[in-house]
């Protein structure tokens, strides 16, 4: 009779964890966002938050590590073996670690599609007609084409990176820009630019330089376009 109740208790403490995780676990494509306040409400909180941690290796040793970083600033972490929790203003964000090595890759002026971690750049020259109104949108680059001297770097941004932000006629640090685009850890360890000449031309998917931007005198058009992979 008592094996028999174990095992029922069992099933109720398992409904009620994936009910917890049901209520508390946010899926953005490869990672899990879980609201801070939410969660401090849980209850019991220490052992709702090992059941939540322990699928991404976290040990029970770390549940106090965590539960501290629920009162830290933004950008403290925790971390596995395969798995990083940082605190991001008002979420904790899991995401998986990124274990591969920094890539540089070189874009030649015949270059019409660029493969890259994130997606892929497909790249146009394109000729200015009479009014002409530069596309918009973040992923894509449209800057003039006299500016621009190949070979071209496409590489991960690094610290110390600056350039000239459009619509600004003085230069901004990329780790600023960053905080000012409200970006998390995460997303900032995904940014990709593209450099010419140690300049960076356009934070991809994001703001193209100043000094590059079509003009009423651009002739030529280079056009750059991001394509994002699902989930990246």
């Amino acid at each position: 009779d008592n094996l028999q109740r174990f095992r029922e208790i069992e099933l109720l403490y398992q409904q009620s964890i994936a009910l917890h995780k049901k209520k508390l676990l946010v899926q953005k494509n490869n990672e899990v966002h879980i609201p801070v306040v939410k969660l401090q409400q849980t209850k019991p909180l220490a052992t709702v938050i090992y059941e939540i941690i322990k699928d991404y290796n976290f040990s029970s040793h770390q549940v106090n590590e965590l539960i501290g970083l629920l009162e830290s600033e933004t950008g403290k972490y925790i971390q596995s073996s395969s798995h990083r929790i940082i605190k991001n203003r008002n979420w904790l964000i899991i995401s998986p670690t990124e274990n591969t090595v920094a890539q540089t890759i070189l874009i030649e002026k015949e270059d019409t599609c660029i493969d890259f971690a994130l997606g892929q750049l497909q790249i146009k020259q394109l000729a200015t007609t009479t009014n002409y109104q530069p596309q918009t949108t973040n992923n894509i680059a449209e800057i003039d084409a006299a500016e621009i001297k190949f070979p071209l770097l496409l590489r991960k941004w690094k610290q110390g990176d600056y350039f000239y932000p459009l619509g600004m006629n003085k230069k901004k640090k990329l780790s600023r820009f960053f905080i000012d685009q409200k970006l998390s850890l995460p997303q900032k360890e995904k940014v990709w630019v593209i450099e010419m000449d140690k300049k960076i031309i356009w934070v991809v998917g994001m703001r193209i330089d100043e000094r590059c931007k079509i003009t009423e005198r651009t002739k030529e058009i280079l056009k750059m376009e991001f394509v994002r992979n699902a989930g990246a």
